[in-house]
């Protein structure tokens, strides 16, 4: 997955419309397995490492700063790099038997990423992913907050088109002011952007769909929001 990341990335950004996207692994067997290995060879060189770790870091800020509602599903091993993915969804639904693991330390690798990792599953939970690099059954992370939530494969699917679906029937500006707010709440105090989380607020108050949704309330009926 980590490798045709650009490529979903790329459709979003010609489509900013989209209110969920969903991201999932190939065939139910893994989420991302990471790295390749083998692109740091002895021969690669510390630019190749650089390059890498700069192209994956802009990878994950845009999934954190695409506008609508990201969600991760979880099937099989979600392994390094894809963690690091994982955790730059804003929710995450995992099927019964997945696993997750941060292997680095037994390759010798940095693992930089350590932020959002902490804030996920807390300091003492992070430091025993990162310094045993073992292999973690979703059943020891779920209750550290890495998942939302923790399914039988079967109903992995219906829980995730769910949760689509009821997001993506509310109002587009409302979602990208909350999205906005807790991107910036994480970045700390002192880099928070205020007057823009309030700008954002504002739009919505000023917006067609506040109104839509007034309306709708007041009906009885669905909102059909626009997103103006």
């Amino acid at each position: 997955m980590v490798r045709a990341l650009p490529r979903v990335l790329d459709h979003l950004a010609e489509d900013p419309a989209v209110r969920v996207a969903v991201l999932r692994g190939a065939g139910g067997r893994a989420f991302a397995a990471g790295v390749d290995i083998t692109d740091f060879s002895d021969s690669a060189g510390q630019s190749v490492v650089a390059a890498f770790e700069a192209e994956y870091a802009a990878m994950l800020d845009r999934v954190r700063r695409h506008d609508g509602a990201t969600i991760a599903m979880i099937e099989g091993a979600c392994v390094g790099g894809g963690v690091g993915l994982a955790l730059a969804c804003d929710l995450r639904f995992a099927a019964e038997g997945s696993s997750f693991a941060i292997p680095a330390a037994r390759m010798g690798l940095g693992y930089v990423d350590v932020e959002p990792l902490v804030a996920a599953i807390g300091a003492a939970r992070a430091a025993e992913m990162l310094f045993t690099a073992r292999l973690f059954d979703v059943g020891e992370l779920a209750a550290s907050g890495l998942v939302n939530r923790v399914v039988p494969s079967p109903l992995l699917g219906g829980l995730v088109y769910e949760t689509a679906t009821a997001i993506a029937g509310n109002a587009p500006l409302a979602l990208a002011a909350s999205k906005l707010a807790l991107r910036t709440l994480a970045c700390g105090r002192a880099v928070r952007d205020d007057p823009a989380i309030r700008a954002a607020v504002a739009a919505c108050h000023a917006s067609e769909d506040f109104a839509e949704g007034q309306r709708a309330f007041l009906e009885k009926r669905a909102p059909r929001f626009t997103g103006c």
